[in-house]
């Protein structure tokens, strides 16, 4: 089997020479030890284009590249999926993004909800979570990376980014009290229509949270008997949408 070459995101990719710096060049120099010759994938996840490169030379802390003309990028998910995700104390939003990033994912929204327990967001933490998510879309193959919102309220939220009923489209609050199986819910989304999932933090949702999610258009769906951690829920409902997207491609080979 022939392995895969390796990627590496850039910033404004287009033909001709490009040159890697920072992280990025000490990543392909001296992780990966490539030299002169070598070649990989470069990939622009704004501009959701990539292209075949070959290394020119390298330096101390740069790479010189000479990359082919850019194409549309091979691999990003096939419908539009939000996550409103509240923000967890501590990394728990790190590791929500990758996940999230690495299953599909086309928008996170950091939500401040009623009973958060994270300290307040600084621009810092949100570039974090914009370069993990670029990260997560290197490695899983993506030609992409979501889009990170600035954090706000669930309310905003939910007005901002309640899904077009009429196209098909599913608003999904996620509430352990619920008694409608998220599975009732995937069936009747449509097929390509956008999906929007809402979880709230580790307190879970307050009752005039939820109330604002209804008057949005969203449905509150339960996982099941189990109450899943914040940071956990995500992976499941991505996880299970996928899954099934994967299914009915199969199917309808």
């Amino acid at each position: 089997m022939i392995p895969k070459r390796l990627r590496v995101p850039v910033e404004d990719l287009r033909f001709g020479a490009l040159k890697l710096t920072g992280d990025t060049a000490r990543y392909v120099a001296r992780v990966h030890r490539l030299s002169a010759g070598d070649r990989l994938v470069v990939f622009d996840p704004a501009a959701v284009v990539e292209a075949d490169a070959e290394i020119v030379r390298v330096g101390r802390d740069e790479v010189d590249l000479r990359a082919e003309a850019p194409r549309p990028a091979t691999t990003r998910p096939r419908r539009g999926v939000t996550l409103i995700q509240g923000i967890g104390k501590g990394d728990k939003m790190d590791a929500v993004v990758r996940d999230a990033t690495e299953l599909g994912a086309t928008r996170i929204v950091p939500a401040l909800a009623e009973r958060s327990v994270a300290r307040p967001i600084g621009a810092g933490r949100a570039d974090r979570w914009r370069r993990i998510a670029v990260e997560a879309a290197r490695q899983c193959g993506r030609g992409d990376a979501p889009l990170i919102e600035p954090p706000m309220p669930f309310g905003e939220a939910f007005c901002r980014f309640a899904p077009a009923a009429a196209l098909g489209g599913a608003g999904l609050c996620l509430d352990p009290s619920s008694s409608a199986p998220i599975g009732r819910a995937f069936r009747r989304l449509g097929q390509d229509a956008e999906a929007v999932f809402a979880v709230g933090p580790e307190g879970g949702f307050a009752e005039v949270e939820l109330e604002q999610a209804v008057q949005a258009g969203f449905e509150r769906v339960t996982l099941g008997a189990l109450v899943l951690r914040t940071e956990t829920v995500c992976a499941a409902v991505l996880g299970a949408l996928l899954a099934l997207e994967h299914d009915a491609t199969r199917a309808g080979a």
